[in-house]
């Protein structure tokens, strides 16, 4: 259920998952999702509600996963990967809300994200709430959580299934150069069930469609936008 108790409307198709490149590759052949300890993020904070969150329902393990709801920007490529070994899991969101609902112990949801003054108002009703609250400064990750809890003893990670066909596309970090990004997709590809997988470098910091638009205003000639707009060696997907 989500983090209200309720299923949610998925207004927002896609999440995207921001890991590393190993991460991945691990993912694709183990077609499972790891959830993580959250006593390994970086927030403070974060890490207090989710251990006062652990501690009042006297759990044994509790786990968490964090995605985006937002198209990609360069604050989530910067913050939530190492830039040149980043990449990006697309997940179909509704099918995934669909399977995670039929997983005991599993909760899910956008995060909210408050100033001081609300959080002081939360009371004894709000436990469940506090795996799902974050502070006001946080609100430009527009994340969204998926919580696991046990019984069985905290391990550093949980894993549950993970279909391929919830992948709608992979990014590769836009830092990455074309070269290596082509022998990428290659050998992602090469993983069993990923032959026809969409795979893509991102163009976030090096667009065509941009520079483009940016020959125009100047009248820059057709035949020297087009040698400009797209480097050699650049990606086709």
């Amino acid at each position: 259920m989500d983090a209200t108790g309720s299923r949610p409307l998925a207004e927002v198709t896609f999440l995207r998952r921001y890991t590393s490149i190993a991460a991945v590759i691990d993912i694709l052949r183990r077609k499972e999702l790891p959830l993580l300890d959250p006593q390994s993020w970086d927030d403070r904070n974060d890490r207090y509600f989710m251990s006062l969150y652990k501690e009042s329902g006297e759990l044994g393990g509790l786990y968490g996963l964090c995605a985006a709801t937002c198209k990609e920007t360069y604050h989530h490529w910067r913050v939530f990967t190492n830039a040149a070994d980043g990449a990006c899991i697309e997940i179909r969101r509704e099918p995934l809300e669909e399977r995670l609902q039929e997983l005991p112990g599993v909760s899910f949801g956008e995060v909210d994200y408050l100033v001081l003054g609300k959080v002081e108002n939360l009371g004894p009703g709000d436990r469940k709430r506090l795996p799902f609250v974050k502070r006001w400064g946080f609100e430009p990750e527009s994340e969204y959580r998926i919580i696991a809890e046990t019984t069985e003893a905290q391990r550093p990670a949980l894993s549950i299934d993970f279909p391929l066909s919830l992948i709608g596309r992979i990014h590769l970090n836009p830092w990455l150069p074309a070269p290596i990004a082509d022998s990428l997709k290659a050998t992602l590809r090469e993983i069993p069930g990923c032959s026809k997988l969409p795979i893509a470098r991102s163009q976030l910091i090096e667009s065509g469609r941009w520079k483009v638009a940016g020959d125009t205003v100047i009248r820059r000639p057709a035949a020297l936008r087009r040698k400009l707009a797209k480097p050699k060696g650049a990606p086709k997907g």
